[in-house]
């Protein structure tokens, strides 16, 4: 048996000049099947806190709770590190869990369920 690869995508984010790491992988039928968000030293409190909410996203996922709504919870989320990103597609972003709520809504969401969270265009 031949062990399948799924469609992945990581992509290197700074927030206010923090270092990140936000990985992806589709399922097969294109949507968001699994999340890594990695930030600050291993060990550090920063690492733990972007650990469990990637393990908070991936049990949504887990049990069908649509993207909309994951993202529409993490979404406006203000706590440090805040402000300017390295994303072109979201300049400023209230915290890690905000970052991460946007790009994910923009990287796997139909622009009719981006609307309603204020996320127009990438």
């Amino acid at each position: 048996m031949t062990p399948r690869a799924a469609r992945g995508h990581t992509r290197r984010f700074t927030i206010a000049g923090a270092e990140g790491h936000l990985i992806t992988s589709a399922a097969d039928n294109g949507s968001l099947g699994h999340v890594v968000v990695h930030l600050g030293k291993h060990g550090s409190t920063l690492h733990g806190m972007t650990d469990a909410l990637s393990k908070m996203i991936n049990l949504g996922l887990t049990h069908n709770v649509p993207l909309a709504e994951i993202a529409a919870d993490l979404i406006g989320m203000a706590y440090e590190p805040r402000g300017l990103t390295n994303d072109p597609d979201i300049r400023i972003a209230q915290s890690i869990t905000d970052y991460v709520g946007r790009r994910l809504a923009l990287d796997y969401l139909p622009y009719a369920e981006r609307a309603p969270l204020g996320l127009l265009t990438r």
